[in-house]
């Protein structure tokens, strides 16, 4: 719960670094038992949530809505990374359907399906924003 929150600021992480320094000043060795329990928790709550596999695609209506280029990075959805980590990227339709395949940093791996007919728009921004990436296009049946 608290990781999405505070995985790209530096100062929510300060700031619960200091509420954790604070609370020990205040409480001593009980508040740092009350807090490692809190994480442990969360970790135990989140660590059951099922992770896609490595076949498995996420089908989006819209997918131009879930890309954006800001401040020299790409942001997919709720996560971003700077455009030049991103190495490759793996375009394919397939039936109906376009794909997209891509690392966005080292700790999440990008697989949307979406409909055939956005494909070229999406790609064509990607090329724009992206000229140093290699992209890997191809037919699938």
């Amino acid at each position: 719960m608290f990781w999405p929150l505070i995985k790209d600021s530096i100062t929510a992480k300060a700031l619960i670094l200091l509420g954790i320094a604070l609370l020990f000043w205040l409480f001593g060795y009980q508040s740092l038992f009350f807090t490692a329990l809190l994480f442990s928790l969360e970790l135990f709550f989140f660590s059951k949530s099922k992770p896609l596999s490595d076949d498995e695609y996420i089908y989006s209506k819209d997918i131009l809505r879930l890309f954006a280029v800001q401040e020299q990075k790409l942001r997919v959805g709720m996560d971003s990374a700077p455009l030049r980590s991103i190495k490759q990227i793996t375009l394919w339709q397939e039936d109906k359907l376009g794909f997209i395949d891509f690392d966005l940093n080292g700790q999440l791996r990008v697989q949307y399906k979406f409909r055939l007919e956005q494909m070229q728009p999406l790609q064509q921004l990607l090329q724009q924003a992206l000229p140093d990436t290699e992209f890997v296009n191809g037919f699938k049946s």
